[in-house]
């Protein structure tokens, strides 16, 4: 026992100190543009793709539709729908703001929209969004996106488009993080390895994709969640370039080792998912109907999926996870 503590403190601190051990810190891994392909490598480039991380967690396999549910040794991937029973072929913000809030955005409007929200959807975000209800629970949420200055100019200015993920961060009052974020590892860019940030003049080192991973891991082992958000997927999607898709499925898979590296599987869980499909097909330019992985690793992955079958099923198995405890 410390010197000067009494047994009662002791043990109520032992007992904080065990709450703390056994909290599930979750990071969302939210990858824009990545559904289920065919099992056919003429279209669909995950089929080729090494992924040395990916194809680990998932022993071997990798994420198709043709495999259903996985449940491997530390992973569990679960198909989601996209399409949320409306017509047509699934966007970003109708698909964002339905993951974030468990509201079915693309019914409440009557159509898929994208790529950010209109008036109707920031009121869905703004009236029930996941940061908001963990806020209100007292939990620390945290989104590990850095912005550039030019973000925060066009903000004051009143002229910043926000994505769905980057409104609902507005409305629920967290914190956008900035380049001395970003400089000091308390942040990782959209971008990942800060190459693009260095290019415009940004003072701030050129990491790995691994090393962007540690990052966010850290970050998240000080937070009850955290969200990252990552489109290049869909970025490559449209442009169908099989060079930019080879190099952006290596950086994800990197991305994913180095938050591995950094993680505790006994008391953190990583969710990896999306918001609908596009990059899985090389043969059209746009998004499609496949339904997106939903990729479980870590802590309470047991609990949580049997609760996910579609976007709108993210936000509330989250919310619970973390009040839950």
């Amino acid at each position: 026992m410390p010197r000067g503590c009494t047994k009662q403190q002791f043990t109520q601190q032992a007992n904080s100190s065990l709450i703390e051990r056994l909290t599930t810190h979750i990071l969302l891994l939210f990858f824009d543009g990545w559904g289920l392909g065919a099992e056919d490598a003429a279209t669909n480039p995950f089929i080729a793709a090494p992924m040395p991380m990916l194809r680990d967690l998932l022993d071997g396999a990798m994420p198709t539709g043709a495999n259903g549910s996985i449940n491997a040794a530390h992973a569990t991937l679960i198909p989601t729908d996209a399409t949320l029973g409306v017509p047509g072929l699934p966007q970003s913000a109708t698909g964002q703001t339905t993951l974030l809030t468990g509201v079915n955005a693309a019914r409440a409007i009557g159509e898929h929209l994208g790529p950010y929200p209109n008036a109707a959807l920031r009121q869905i975000l703004a009236r029930e969004n996941l940061f908001q209800h963990l806020i209100a629970a007292n939990r620390r949420v945290a989104f590990a996106n850095a912005y550039p200055p030019f973000f925060f100019e066009r903000l004051a200015r009143g002229k910043a488009r926000r994505s769905a993920t980057s409104y609902a961060v507005h409305v629920a009052g967290v914190r956008y993080r900035d380049v001395d974020d970003l400089r000091a590892g308390r942040a990782v860019s959209a971008f990942v390895t800060n190459e693009l940030w260095r290019k415009h003049g940004a003072d701030v080192p050129l990491i790995t994709a691994r090393a962007a991973g540690q990052n966010l891991a850290r970050i998240a082992r000080t937070h009850d969640f955290t969200l990252f958000e990552y489109f290049l997927t869909d970025v490559a999607g449209h442009r169908a370039d099989s060079a930019l898709t080879a190099f952006v499925l290596a950086e994800v898979d990197e991305l994913l080792r180095g938050v591995l590296d950094g993680s505790d599987l006994t008391d953190s869980l990583t969710i990896l998912t999306s918001d609908h499909g596009n990059v899985e097909d090389a043969s059209a330019k746009g998004h499609t109907r496949n339904p997106v992985p939903t990729l479980l690793i870590g802590a309470e992955r047991a609990q949580i999926v049997a609760q996910i079958h579609s976007l709108t099923d993210l936000a509330p198995a989250i919310v619970n996870c973390v009040v839950g405890k």
